[in-house]
């Protein structure tokens, strides 16, 4: 297969893209599937947008190109390079993390400088959108030095890919929602009022919760009186109670690791 839906992928990340002359008919072949996303850095020239490109897109000597098939510049703009098998992975320690079912990213960067704040950004964007548009968790977004065997083959990208994995997951996690999703959600996490939750209870057991109570039966009064009795303020007050008590019994208890003072034996011995 081919992914010629690379570029739409990538567009979801709302980072701006750039699609190489060719792409959605280079590779070295067809791909199997998706199932692994690979960041990489460059090693490339200290200076320069995106230096590398000719280098990704045609191969090295001894290497042919396509070496990845995206791209991702210092300003974070993404290059879509190829829609094919590409030459990034190498041995790997499970065949998920092969060319055959690995998209690689290759990250303009030394891999020694400091990478830009707007460069790393870009890329925790890109990898969510990646993962979010195939279907994959966020821990099948791997480092190269993580998939390549033997163990210490390959150091790059140079950070911290458990951190970066965190950044992805709180990106992936806010794509969820649409605003009106968050404001609703926001208001149902600081409603406190007893009418919500008793409304919602009427309506499931099919009773009207703006009917006045003089038109119900008194079957229906009877199966709704419990509803009646729900309170959410009740509630919310009654777990910062225990809160606070746990609160306080903590206190005391490192009170008296502080003065060395034994704690009570519970049998009162």
């Amino acid at each position: 297969m081919l992914l010629t839906d690379l570029a739409q992928a990538c567009r979801a990340s709302g980072l701006p893209v750039t699609e190489v002359a060719g792409w959605a008919s280079r590779g070295r072949g067809q791909m199997s599937g998706v199932r692994t996303v690979v960041c990489h850095h460059t090693a490339g020239p200290a200076t320069g947008e995106f230096p590398s490109l000719n280098v990704i897109r045609d191969g090295r000597p001894g290497l042919a190109g396509p070496l990845s098939q995206l791209g991702l510049g210092r300003s974070g703009r993404v290059y879509v390079i190829a829609a094919g098998l590409c030459s990034h992975t190498g041995v790997t320690f499970h065949p998920d993390q092969g060319n055959r079912f690995a998209i690689g990213i290759e990250a303009e960067a030394t891999g020694t400088a400091a990478w830009p704040r707007v460069q790393l950004d870009a890329y925790a964007g890109l990898c969510a959108a990646l993962t979010l548009h195939y279907g994959l968790g966020v821990g099948r977004v791997l480092g190269h030095k993580e998939i390549a065997a033997p163990a210490g083959r390959k150091i790059d990208p140079n950070f911290d890919m458990d951190e970066f994995r965190r950044s992805v997951a709180r990106l992936r996690e806010d794509d969820m929602f649409t605003d009106a999703d968050r404001q609703l959600l926001t208001r149902l996490a600081l409603r406190v009022d007893v009418g919500f939750a008793r409304d919602q209870i009427l309506t499931a057991l099919g009773v009207d919760p703006h009917g006045a109570p003089a038109s119900l039966t008194a079957q229906q009064r009877a199966a709704i009186a419990p509803a009646r009795r729900v309170d959410v303020g009740l509630a919310r007050d009654q777990i910062l109670a225990e809160i606070a008590a746990l609160s306080a019994r903590i206190a005391e208890l490192e009170a008296l690791l502080t003065t060395g003072t034994p704690e009570p034996d519970a049998s009162g011995s």
